[in-house]
């Protein structure tokens, strides 16, 4: 059974050795930071870059905060966006994953709409078949975005949907309460998802074990099987034709050396 496996890949050598890497690693797809992970600010890119891969996802900086209730935070992220936006359109990336935003105790109604505002803004002023992809989160704090009812909301209250994918990531999903370890919880977290958003918006899952357990809203990615979901969890996951039949990639820890092969294989062993 073929899966489509991918790997975060940094940049900071130069795009040709991220190219060799993911031609090493096999890779059907990847995905890399679209600007310093953590800065807004926007950094001298290079503007013909060619990538020889069909599918490939930026990922937004750590800062951008399309809830944030600062001023200065908030309109730097949707300038960052648009500017991100623009180049991954220019270099033909599918989408760039967006963690939805913390609201930062101005409350969860407000902070959704000011998500909702920023993307409205940001679609009306940017054309790109490059789309704004939105990740779960594990539901820290004040993070938005740990349950599908605040997905249904921006959904289905933007005027142009079409611009719009979301991302799931497995750790944040069992950090954020979903059971993702037998085959009926996986069923009742999936079924609980898309009964709010239509199948038809998941681009990719992000393919991380949890160091947290179930509910923890503990954001740290371990090694596949080595976690909380474990093995058996991913094995039962990988039974699941809309979770194999999208873009998996690892977001795993890089140390030890040779660890993207070790959790790409293991996906592979798993599903076979």
């Amino acid at each position: 059974m073929s899966l489509c496996l991918g790997a975060h890949l940094f940049i900071s050598k130069g795009f040709s050795k991220t190219i060799e890497e993911a031609y090493r690693l096999e890779l059907c797809t990847f995905q890399f930071f679209s600007r310093n992970p953590r800065s807004l600010r926007n950094f001298k890119r290079p503007e013909k870059l060619e990538i020889p891969f069909k599918v490939f996802f930026l990922h937004s900086p750590y800062l951008l905060n399309l809830a944030s209730p600062e001023d200065y935070i908030y309109s730097n992220s949707k300038q960052a966006l648009i500017e991100d936006l623009l180049w991954g359109d220019l270099i033909g990336a599918t989408g760039i994953v967006v963690h939805p935003g913390s609201h930062k105790g101005s409350g969860r109604k407000i902070g959704l709409y000011k998500i909702l505002y920023a993307l409205e803004e940001i679609i009306s002023k940017v054309d790109t078949t490059c789309k704004i992809i939105i990740e779960n989160t594990s539901g820290s704090g004040t993070e938005l975005g740990s349950s599908p009812e605040d997905f249904e909301f921006i959904i289905d209250n933007l005027q142009d949907k079409s611009r719009i994918g979301i991302c799931l990531d497995t750790c944040h999903l069992f950090s954020a309460g979903f059971d993702l370890r037998t085959k009926e919880s996986i069923k009742e977290t999936f079924d609980r998802w898309f009964s709010f958003i239509d199948t038809s918006y998941l681009m990719l899952f992000h393919t991380n074990d949890s160091r947290g357990s179930l509910g923890s809203h503990l954001d740290r990615h371990i090694h596949i099987g080595e976690g909380e979901i474990g093995e058996e969890g991913f094995r039962n996951l990988l039974s699941f034709e809309l979770f194999r039949s999208k873009p998996l990639i690892i977001e795993t820890p890089k140390e030890p050396t040779g660890s993207d092969e070790k959790n790409l294989n293991k996906l592979r062993e798993l599903v076979s």
